[in-house]
């Protein structure tokens, strides 16, 4: 991940970027920005906006497949998809047999640890600045 807001340089390049303009810290925001309106877009459909935010920062940190498949795992077993913590559950089993060969599953298996945490981290500093408790 590179610059101020650690796009990957795949992602980088989806929004405009070049290996000489990633590392500039407007440009590296102003595609991070571009990312996280395009996640909104792909998360719309979840319609409490408090788990929608959980979502959009589980994909700006992975990517939105495996967030995908986890919530189509979370649908097919029977929880509900728009909330995180369901769709958490069946993201972490994204690297068990059993799940990520299941029909469902477009994108394979995936380590959801680094992005559990991520999430976490992220709401836990949120709600320590909202509270002053720094």
């Amino acid at each position: 991940a590179c610059g101020v807001m650690q796009l990957m340089p795949i992602t980088a390049r989806k929004f405009g970027l070049n290996d000489s303009t990633m590392m500039i810290p407007e440009n590296n925001i102003a595609a991070s920005i571009g990312y996280i309106k395009r996640l909104q877009k792909i998360f719309a459909c979840i319609p409490d906006s408090t788990e929608q935010t959980k979502f959009i920062l589980a994909s700006y940190n992975s990517g939105p497949a495996h967030i995908l498949d986890a919530r189509r795992l979370a649908e097919k077993y029977g929880t509900d998809n728009n909330k995180w913590d369901s769709v958490e559950h069946y993201l972490l089993l994204l690297n068990e047999e059993e799940y990520y060969t299941d029909s469902v599953v477009k994108y394979g298996s995936f380590n959801a640890n680094v992005t559990v945490k991520y999430v976490h981290a992220v709401l836990n500093t949120c709600t320590r600045i909202k509270n002053r408790d720094f």
